[in-house]
């Protein structure tokens, strides 16, 4: 019994002996022993009001697909959302608290104004998003106020101040400025803001509205939360509560910070922060090294490169496996089928990519950096650096967007092109704006025009989620895997593209090459590596004119076309088929060239850390 006293009060200690005593020293260290029937039905109440309107929610949003995988995350914070808000309502103290319940609310409200619409695919990751921030801050909360209460009473509000203005500021901020000033908050926006000096940001928030008024609500938010703690029981909560509160702190804290940093984290207001930010901060970066770069060209290329118009397009997420041209059931390649026989194209038969990433392919694929050979100097041009100092004109043409955890650096490496044209914005994929490829062929034309040109293409292809990736009413025969249709959808673009290139003597060259491939259900990523992530088709389209000029060059293509190639080598490629002279790798690494000699025990990918015969590639 002195042992129980240190944990529990001795007023309910009214029993001994045995199980008896132990159960009500339980119960009634909970404060349940008088009114269990009445926690019950309250928990069995805001359950099922949680799950209400959470299903109500999803009703209301368009669409009728969400993804699979979202589904547990989506109950299990559900059961965690409902979980703490019974628990904030037993315990009957520092009211303030209960503002984290309302977060689900506020984000949806915000997200609805600034982003609609919201689809039912998105809204279940945003309601599984909201309930497992709201709950897990509520837990924190707990924990860290009713420590700080044991010292200082008045200070018990600051864990809610600190935690509660972290979660919200972002989606108060955005609604602020949609409610006072009718526009949304967007990336222009987000420029506006980061371009602003201190003193300008000081002015603003005294002199106009908005500033005012947040300056204001910020000031009504602590006056209220510190009188609303002031509000219900004194005493300390229970020991036993805030230890089980403590240790759903610490376990739900993993999954807190994969859900706000983790690859998967997606969440619309956060992301389009962040990317917005780390955009800016990688475009500069790229910008300072601009000298370093034109100086290692100068050093590295001879201005020389025949005229025409040669041309890149870079695949997304292309699967070998999935492909027809490559001995897949499924018919989802006829054109590239039928162009491996094709006096004026060449298919690849063994092509990888040197990462499974996209960021990482590209600052390989597009610059002289490759998995082989090591720079002393470290400084690697990309080849928009080499066609601009050859007297090239210089086009980058995305389906995809600048701004992004994953798309800056890319964004930073075209915008070495005198021209860059991007189709679609941050919001657009967050709005699921976004047009599948096929806008890219009312840009092209007018692209395919002039003496001496690149012109690079990226595709948008097979990401994820696949369904959105080609029209709606494209091939309703057909009920395939929405991945496979996707590949068939950029097999007919393919087709049309080299349909232009064939009626446009000013092109002499293209090349087609996914940056990596892609586990269909499964994406593509170093964490989930599996070989089929870096097996991708690839093929060059030789324009009768430079099949002329360049008989050797055809010939020792289709030699190698059969051999094992990296993708991290397409630089070197495009500017042997350009004929610009340069001095960036060895032939032995030029599948160009007669030297030609990777062996398949010498390829490597994930940027060189693992050799492609270990990965277990085909």
């Amino acid at each position: 019994m002195a042992g129980l006293k240190k944990w529990f009060p001795p007023a309910i200690l009214t029993q001994s002996g045995g199980m008896a005593e132990r159960k009500e020293v339980i119960v009634g260290r909970f404060g349940f022993g008088r009114i269990p029937r009445r926690a019950a039905v309250l928990c069995g109440a805001v359950s099922g009001m949680v799950a209400l309107v959470c299903i109500g929610y999803l009703r209301c949003c368009p669409g009728d697909y969400i993804e699979p995988a979202t589904m547990w995350k989506l109950t299990a914070s559900a059961i965690l959302y409902a979980a703490a808000l019974s628990a904030a309502l037993l315990l009957k103290r520092r009211w303030a608290r209960l503002v984290y319940f309302a977060f689900p609310a506020v984000l949806a409200w915000e997200e609805a104004l600034n982003f609609a619409p919201v689809d039912r695919y998105y809204a279940a990751y945003q309601l599984a998003f909201a309930m497992l921030a709201a709950a897990w801050c509520w837990c924190a909360d707990a924990v860290a106020g009713e420590l700080i209460a044991k010292r200082c009473r008045w200070l018990a509000g600051l864990p809610t101040l600190l935690l509660g203005g972290t979660l919200f500021l972002l989606p108060v901020t955005i609604l602020a400025h949609r409610l006072t000033s009718g526009r949304k908050f967007t990336y222009d926006s987000i420029q506006a803001v980061y371009q602003t000096e201190p003193a300008e940001a000081f002015y603003y928030c005294f002199t106009h509205f908005i500033g005012i008024f947040l300056l204001l609500l910020g000031a009504a938010v602590c006056c209220g939360v510190f009188w609303l703690n002031r509000l219900g029981k004194k005493e300390p909560a229970p020991r036993g509560v805030l230890i089980a509160t403590a240790a759903v702190t610490l376990a739900l804290s993993p999954w807190i910070l994969q859900e706000f940093t983790g690859r998967e984290a997606l969440n619309r207001t956060k992301v389009l922060f962040t990317d917005s930010l780390g955009y800016f901060d990688v475009i500069e970066s790229y910008a300072a090294g601009d000298a370093a770069r034109l100086a290692e060209v100068e050093k590295s290329v001879e201005k020389s490169g025949d005229d025409g118009i040669y041309v890149l397009i870079i695949g997304e997420s292309h699967s070998r496996r999935h492909s027809s041209a490559y001995g897949y059931e499924t018919d989802t390649t006829p054109f590239l089928r039928r162009a491996a026989a094709a006096p004026d194209c060449v298919l690849m038969k063994e092509v990888y990519s040197c990462h499974v990433q996209t960021m990482q392919v590209l600052t390989m694929l597009l610059t002289a950096r490759n998995q082989y050979e090591k720079r002393s100097e470290g400084m690697y041009p990309s080849i928009f650096d080499v066609a601009n100092y050859c007297s090239y004109e210089t086009v980058f043409l995305s389906n995809q967007y600048p701004h992004g955890r994953f798309d800056s650096p890319v964004a930073a490496l075209a915008s070495g092109a005198r021209q860059g044209i991007w189709l679609n914005t941050m919001e657009d994929f967050i709005l699921w704006r976004a047009r599948p490829d096929g806008a890219l062929l009312e840009r092209l034309p007018e692209l395919l025009q002039g003496k001496r040109k690149l012109v690079v293409v990226h595709l948008m292809g097979s990401h994820g989620p696949y369904f959105r990736r080609y029209p709606e009413k494209f091939r309703p025969e057909l009920e395939w895997y929405p991945y496979d249709k996707s590949i068939l959808y950029t097999d007919t673009l393919l087709e049309k593209m080299i349909g232009m290139f064939r009626e446009n003597p000013r092109v002499k060259a293209a090349v087609y090459v996914s940056d990596h491939s892609e586990v269909p259900g499964v994406g593509h990523a170093a964490d989930l590596f599996e070989p089929e992530m870096t097996e991708i088709p690839m093929f060059l389209y030789l324009s009768e004119t430079l099949r002329k000029q360049r008989s050797a060059l055809e010939w020792t293509l289709r030699k190698n076309a059969g051999r094992v190639f990296t993708n991290d080598l397409v630089f070197e490629l495009m500017l042997d088929l350009m004929g610009i002279r340069h001095r960036f790798c060895t032939p032995a690494l030029r599948i160009a060239s007669p030297e030609y000699a990777l062996k398949p025990e010498e390829a490597r990918t994930l940027w060189g850390a693992l050799p492609l015969e270990r990965a277990g590639a085909e």
